[in-house]
């Protein structure tokens, strides 16, 4: 007896009963049953709180599994792979409040087989909270590139884009161009330039090649960065050309001043928009990227560029969010 308006999966042709619970086709004879049942072992599904804990209470996952007598730690081990990639291969759909948004974004290196990989970090932080919200992170090979940031970028939605108003980052060549390719206001990250200054700077500064006057120096260009007093600005600009056109005491302080004085309205842009809450540091990004290293010394993952990825991409769905706070404006 055939059964009206229903079609063979295989053949596409008409169907007909074959006994109570089965059906088959009509021009290949396959059969199949009604109420087919899922062939194969039970999949034993591992708790999402076993990947919290593993990922935020910084667990092992041998440690977890101690006590446990009904099942092998091999099987335990895989049991949570299958977790973590479950996970990750779920759609990642943060939630991002309205409004205006600030991009934040950094770069965490690692080595494999000699060979440099970046893991690309962004976060979006609304204008009026704290709190940034991790992007999916992506990894490439070689040094940190304006190129591979521009692949990050755009992979961020229309809708979501189109709401960044300025992006905070380090001082890497071809930023400024991102930035002004996409509309956005460009801070550049200003614990990073004084870093470059900060080397060595105390205990045995007097000893070394220039040491009190890269004190100068790094006073002035603090002064520089952060003053709100327009004739302090210029007097310290102009004392900054004064001794750029020196040695600076060694060539590559030379270097870090010129650089500053090329680059300084990008490190004051907090100063011209403080309605937008600008942070003036990637130091919600460095914190993450701490994270994340202490999770693969302890969990020992991470031991290729795959695995290092789908951990990070975890652990940013498991985080979600850190705080980070705008520079407070003195004036």
């Amino acid at each position: 007896m055939n059964i009206k308006h229903v079609k063979s999966p295989c053949c596409q042709a008409k169907v007909r009963r074959f006994g109570r619970r089965r059906r088959q086709c009509c021009v290949c004879k396959k059969t199949w049953s009604v109420r087919a049942k899922k062939r194969g072992r039970p999949r034993h599904r591992t708790s999402i709180d076993l990947i919290r804990r593993v990922f935020l209470e910084h667990f092992s996952v041998s440690q977890l599994f101690s006590g446990r007598t009904n099942v092998k730690l091999a099987a335990y081990r895989y049991r949570f792979r299958q977790a973590l990639l479950r996970l990750v291969s779920s759609p990642y759909t943060p939630k991002i409040p309205d409004g205006r948004l600030v991009l934040l974004a950094d770069g965490v290196w690692f080595q494999f087989e000699r060979r440099h990989w970046v893991l690309y970090l962004t976060a979006l932080k609304p204008c009026t909270h704290k709190n940034a919200i991790f992007l999916k992170p992506h990894l490439y090979p070689g040094t940190e590139s304006s190129t591979n940031w521009g692949k990050v970028f755009d992979t961020i939605p229309a809708n979501v884009r189109f709401r960044i108003c300025a992006v905070v980052g380090d001082n890497l060549r071809g930023m400024q161009a991102l930035a002004a390719r996409n509309n956005w206001l460009l801070q550049l990250c200003q614990f990073h330039m004084l870093l470059k200054l900060q080397v060595r700077r105390k205990g045995i500064r007097r000893s070394l090649i220039g040491g009190s006057l890269r004190e100068e120096l790094y006073d002035l260009i603090l002064c520089a960065m952060r003053t709100t007093d327009g004739h302090k600005f210029q007097e310290t600009i102009v004392r900054l050309k004064e001794l750029s056109k020196g040695t600076c005491g060694t060539r590559r302080i030379k270097s870090t001043v010129n650089e500053f004085l090329e680059r300084v309205d990008y490190y004051r842009t907090f100063l011209d928009y403080p309605n937008l809450m600008l942070p003036t540091t990637t130091n919600t990004m460095e914190s993450m990227g701490c994270v994340l290293r202490n999770m693969f010394r302890i969990s020992r993952a991470g031991s290729n560029p795959k695995s290092l990825l789908t951990w990070a991409d975890a652990m940013v769905r498991v985080k979600g969010k850190l705080a980070c706070n705008p520079h407070k404006i003195n004036r």
